[in-house]
């Protein structure tokens, strides 16, 4: 091709620019729980077009904050290869999702068993890549991960990389940190990248923090460069604006009682109108409420007086001698909160009040805006314990369960741009090479 005018060249990138501009790039969700990924990715630019969850209660989460994509509630192991490939209705890019880890869990290190079915649930993920072949694959779990074996002996990220070597995709990892992209809370979550490997140029990049818990954000370090980084986003910057109500406060229709007062509320009213769903308090007995009184902060139902101890389960009155450190741990407002997992009903303890947490307070701390709503019951027993009393109604994940195993949208939006910087830069190297 002959040496392009300064004017075909302009007009040339024009037309390149207007058919990256029109170009969408589309994601599935496996495993999608309430949400949260979803979130991120929508927000990061990506059109949703199907999603798949096995429990109830979250499928009806995500239909309630996802009316346009579709949500297919079945096991994701009885969809068969000829099903997958109908449910795509247009070409994928990206398939996400986070399968199930409660035997990859650091805090289950003492129940965690390397032939736990859940261990691998990963392979149906690599089952729907290899029939869909998307150019991206994410998958979301904890770091815990990297500690554990399959029952073969073989750790469980190899088993990963094998599977989707196997299928042409090479996979890379890292751990991840929700505070340092502006989640206030310091949740660490492991992010599974996997590239086809025959688009050679397609370059995934990990996102780079934004927040920082080192001092103010606006000061030099050592070598006197200045930070572009932002100061982490505290428990009390994302909660304060909330009504602080209490268990016995009557309050049927909760609006804000109080304007936003930094840029993170700002963007969790993003919808100034909205009631306030999945704000109402536990209702905790005056027992309890005694004991909250007696955490600091830091402190948990382990530091207070003998007396105040929970009782026996099923006693006549007795003090239990089993304590748990991490129940009750009462948060500070002036840093991030820790780690929202899906018991967190019973972990923390709001940083002022002698209460656990609202959903609403909770969704909050993972960054889901105030229009998002949980559905099904707000708090049930263990899907154990509710077989065993025969409310087979319950076993499902409550609203505090989904929102403790979602990722936090936040930090979906920031893997979710940077899957998309690598398309668009793939993208546009391919048209310009058509050109």
């Amino acid at each position: 091709m002959g040496k392009l005018a300064r004017s075909d060249t302009r007009n040339l990138q024009k037309e390149l620019d207007e058919q990256l501009e029109v170009k969408q790039y589309n994601y599935i969700d496996l495993f999608a729980g309430a949400g949260g990924l979803s979130l991120g990715l929508e927000r990061a630019g990506f059109k949703g077009v199907f999603a798949v969850e096995q429990d109830k209660w979250a499928a009806e989460t995500f239909r309630a904050n996802h009316p346009s994509i579709k949500m297919h509630v079945r096991d994701i192991q009885s969809i068969e290869e000829s099903e997958i490939r109908q449910l795509m209705t247009c070409p994928i890019d990206l398939i996400v999702g986070g399968p199930p880890c409660q035997g990859f869990s650091h805090a289950n290190t003492a129940k965690r068993d390397s032939k736990d079915p859940r261990n691998s649930l990963f392979k149906d993920f690599v089952r729907f890549a290899r029939v869909i072949q998307p150019s991206i694959c994410i998958i979301e779990n904890v770091p815990g991960l990297l500690r554990t074996k399959m029952s073969s002996g073989l750790p469980a990220i190899s088993a990963i990389e094998s599977a989707f070597l196997e299928i042409g995709y090479v996979a890379k990892w890292r751990v991840l940190n929700a505070a340092d992209f502006g989640v206030p809370q310091v949740r660490e979550r492991l992010f599974i990248v996997a590239i086809k490997e025959e688009l050679q140029g397609l370059d995934f990049e990990w996102p780079s923090a934004t927040h920082t818990n080192y001092g103010r954000a606006e000061q030099s370090d050592l070598f006197h460069t200045e930070s572009s980084l932002q100061r982490r986003v505290t428990l009390w910057d994302a909660i304060s604006d909330l009504p602080q109500i209490c268990a016995d406060d009557e309050v049927p229709t909760l609006l804000y009682r109080n304007p936003p007062s930094n840029s993170y509320q700002e963007e969790m009213r993003e919808r100034e109108t909205v009631v306030l769903e999945n704000h109402e308090p536990m209702r905790h007995t005056k027992r309890i409420v005694e004991r909250f009184a007696a955490i600091g902060y830091g402190q948990s139902e382990a530091d207070v007086p003998d007396h105040l101890r929970p009782r026996r389960r099923g006693g006549s009155g007795e003090i239990s001698g089993v304590v748990y450190d991490q129940n009750s741990r009462r948060q500070r407002p002036d840093e991030p909160c820790n780690a929202i997992v899906a018991s967190s009903h019973s972990n923390f303890i709001h940083p002022y009040l002698h209460r656990n947490f609202t959903v609403r307070e909770m969704m909050r701390i993972q960054s889901f805006p105030d229009w998002f709503v949980a559905r099904g019951k707000r708090a049930v027993l263990s899907k154990k314990l509710s077989a065993k009393k025969g409310y087979v109604d319950d076993i499902f994940l409550d609203q505090r369960a989904q929102i403790g195993n979602a990722v936090p949208p936040r930090l979906g939006q920031a893997i979710g741009q940077a899957a998309l910087d690598a398309l668009q830069n793939y993208y546009k190297k391919a048209l310009k090479r058509a050109a």
